[in-house]
């Protein structure tokens, strides 16, 4: 997502010398040996003047954020060939020695001005020498050295509204990016910009251009237009165990590619994460119009500390940092664009910025996982393993939900003889209650079997997509002569 003032917080030294003071009470906040590291997303279009700058002093000084983005537009700091903003530079660099020791600061660079794209006046249009957006690389991260832990290549590259160019030309940009910033601060990570809901067949696509080697890490957003689901939520692709890049847990599909090209030990970073508190109905995509585009505070609150407990478990300690989007709503606006902040732009705290305290404070992990990854309760009541019979074949299931999650009901349970489908149960043609599909069926082909053993396999799938299979061995016995 692209929702940013175009000067960012840095403006507030400007407008309030009292914030730049707040700043520095940004302390970092490490959290459990493991988990990731907390950050906000920052940036300075809910300022208005030192009485409200004075004012989120206090509310920043409560997070305690580990980590803080901002965005660096080429395009406005470097209006001309050289032409380098040395005072807007100078007052990034006086933000980030504002923060105590330990805060993490993770810089987005993205925009070509005009001048350096061909004649454009749209910023996402790529660079016609991708020397020139090196070397502007190479000039800020020589000026701000190791105040800038991170380094993002671009924002949403995988989108057309923010990179008009093929993926082979963002790799050509990233070949040159990578070197200019390590020759100004050989420390600094280099990240691969931050892909829109997981978009590793982006990333697939940065591979196959001969990308690798030339980013530490790849940044990924969660923070969906019209999201609504809550984070441990997911969806297979279909014929898969690939988790679809639209549920918040695609980030570890993310990861398996990187894994597959040899990346497997390199970290991810979520840059963006977040729900919007819109109540206006949805008006992007496929589902525009047609459902909620945003989520109550309270839920909003829920999804955050789901989120971080997601991103404080074990096997997914390759995500560094997770850092939400955005710590102030961009806009009064009814949209959700305008929504993901943890406070109002009256600068209220809503129920999210006390969650966010907390995880700050105890690295976010909760009593229960992330996900149910356990498949339903499978129940083969006919026929049992060993049985022996002759005519039409009882088959009797039940499958139950194991778990209490929406997203976790009964999808269907399929029945097989020997690999080969009988038939699938639904809620259509089987009875469903209290989140238990129960089918019964007595199997006229089973007739036709040959004399012997056959294998009877029921599989049942939740909506998630998790299977359960239960396989029993019955015994056709031909010799009973078949009614006619």
């Amino acid at each position: 997502m692209d929702l940013r003032a175009p000067k960012l917080l840095l403006r507030i030294c400007s407008l309030a010398g009292a914030l730049c003071a707040a700043s520095a009470l940004l302390a970092a906040a490490a959290g459990p040996a493991g988990a990731a590291q907390d950050g906000v997303n920052v940036d300075s279009g809910f300022l208005s003047g030192p009485a409200i700058a004075a004012q989120t002093e206090a509310l920043i000084d409560k997070l305690h954020p580990g980590w803080v983005r901002v965005f660096l537009d080429w395009n406005d700091v470097e209006p001309s060939p050289g032409a380098v903003g040395l005072s807007e530079i100078g007052e990034y660099k006086q933000f980030f020695d504002a923060l105590p020791a330990g805060t993490k600061v993770d810089v987005d660079v993205s925009g070509s001005p005009a001048w350096a794209n061909g004649g454009s006046t749209n910023p996402a249009t790529p660079p016609t020498s991708d020397a020139s957006f090196a070397g502007f690389l190479n000039t800020v991260s020589n000026a701000w050295g190791s105040s800038v832990s991170a380094w993002e290549i671009w924002n949403e590259e995988d989108s057309t509204s923010n990179w008009t160019g093929t993926p082979a030309q963002y790799v050509s940009l990233l070949k040159a990016a990578y070197p200019a910033v390590k020759a100004a601060d050989p420390g600094a990570t280099v990240l691969l910009g931050g892909l829109g809901a997981n978009d590793y067949p982006y990333l697939s696509s940065v591979y196959a251009a001969g990308g690798a080697g030339s980013f530490d890490g790849v940044a990924v957003h969660t923070d969906d237009a019209c999201s609504i689901t809550s984070p441990n939520a997911f969806a297979f692709n279909p014929g898969t165990q690939e988790i679809n890049r639209w549920s918040f847990l695609g980030f570890t599909t993310v990861h398996s590619l990187m894994s597959a090209n040899g990346d497997g030990a390199k970290p991810i970073f979520m840059t963006e994460l977040g729900w919007s508190t819109t109540n206006s109905t949805c008006s992007s995509g496929s589902s525009s119009g047609k459902r909620a585009g945003g989520v109550s505070e309270k839920t909003q609150a829920t999804y955050l500390n789901q989120a971080y407990n997601c991103l404080a478990q074990a096997q997914y300690s390759y995500v560094t940092a997770g850092m939400w989007f955005n710590l102030v709503d961009t806009a009064t606006t009814n949209d959700f664009y305008n929504r993901y902040g943890l406070l109002s732009t009256a600068l209220k705290p809503k129920p999210a910025f006390a969650a966010f305290e907390k995880v700050s404070a105890d690295g976010g992990k909760l009593a229960v996982g992330c996900g149910n990854f356990a498949g339903p309760t499978l129940h083969l009541v006919s026929p049992r393993n060993g049985e022996q019979y002759s005519g039409p074949l009882p088959i009797v299931v039940t499958a139950k939900v194991n778990g209490g999650a929406k997203g976790d009901a009964i999808g269907q349970i399929a029945v097989q003889h020997d690999g080969k489908s009988i038939l699938n149960f639904n809620k259509v043609d089987a009875h469903y209650a209290n989140r238990t599909l129960t089918g019964h069926i007595d199997w006229q082909g089973a007739r036709g079997l040959s004399a012997g053993p056959h294998t009877i396999s029921v599989v049942a799938t939740n909506a998630n997509g998790v299977k359960s299979e239960i396989t029993v061995t019955v015994i056709h016995d031909a010799s009973t002569k078949k009614h006619k």
